[in-house]
């Protein structure tokens, strides 16, 4: 297991994502209703990366295919069998945001 600090927690605003590497990984943080949330930083279909996905502040959607996942669970919305997978934030007591693969 690695864990790494990526970021502040008040680096991101609410609706906003960032491309982060925990571990040499590619990690997709998206800030949430006040959480961070991390997931692969890739689409499941065809390995595309997220880096250029869109979040409309609920909706994580893939730039290639317009696959679509829900931003707090990784859970696919279009098509509804795909996920992403999704790993631990921790925050730390000043606000430092480690992710753990």
């Amino acid at each position: 297991m690695v864990q790494e600090r990526v970021c502040h927690q008040d680096d991101l605003w609410d609706g906003e994502t960032r491309m982060v590497h925990v571990g040499g990984r590619p990690v997709l943080l998206v800030k949430m209703e006040g959480r961070l949330m991390a997931f692969q930083g890739w689409c499941p279909h065809q390995a595309y990366s997220l880096e250029e996905a869109e979040f409309d502040g609920q909706t994580i959607t893939c730039a290639a295919h317009l696959w679509q996942f829900d931003g707090m669970t990784g859970k696919g919305i279009n098509p509804r069998h795909a996920r992403l997978k999704t790993f631990r934030v921790l925050i730390d007591a000043e606000g430092f945001a480690s992710v753990e693969i």
